[in-house]
């Protein structure tokens, strides 16, 4: 009798660790959450770190060569904002009228796919665009920044069609 006694004790006190170990893990935020996005950083930033979702305050007072932008909140006035990245295949510079050409027509393309229809009609909203030179390709800069851009300052995201979002 006394061996099954101290066997139901085991076994309590065995549950009790396995529930106390699940506890910590809920209450530590354990388990297959999704990955957290990284928060893109805020204030002065360069245009080659510039990500989609980055949210800046400077976009339509900024023309000719860029190499900083002023990062913002996104729930914070803002007349810019970075909506999808082209990567550009090559070892060798393809060209100042290749890179705009697929910056003019890659961003327009992507930003009609990305927006709701009621966005991409609203005529307060643009596009602008950061692309390689010569010199920053060869420091390795391949890529197409695309801006969605708004004449008004505005307090929060770019709409997204659902697909475009996920």
């Amino acid at each position: 009798m006394e061996f099954l006694t101290s066997k139901l004790v085991l076994i309590a006190v065995a549950v009790v660790v396995v529930l106390a170990l699940v506890l910590v893990l809920v209450l530590a935020g354990g388990g297959d959450d999704d990955e957290e996005v990284a928060k893109p950083a805020l204030g002065p930033i360069a245009a080659k770190d510039l990500t989609v979702g980055t949210c800046i305050s400077d976009a339509n007072s900024t023309t000719g060569d860029v190499t900083t932008f002023d990062a913002v909140a996104c729930n914070k006035p803002h007349d810019g904002e970075v909506f999808t990245v082209i990567e550009l295949e090559g070892d060798k510079y393809p060209g100042t009228k290749f890179v705009t050409g697929k910056g003019n027509r890659g961003c327009r393309a992507r930003l009609r796919r990305q927006t709701t229809a009621k966005q991409f009609k609203d005529r307060l909203l643009g596009y602008k665009f950061v692309y390689p030179t010569k010199q920053s390709w060869a420091q390795g800069d391949h890529e197409v920044t695309c801006l969605a851009t708004f004449r008004k300052p505005r307090s929060k995201k770019l709409a997204q069609r659902k697909s475009a979002a996920s």
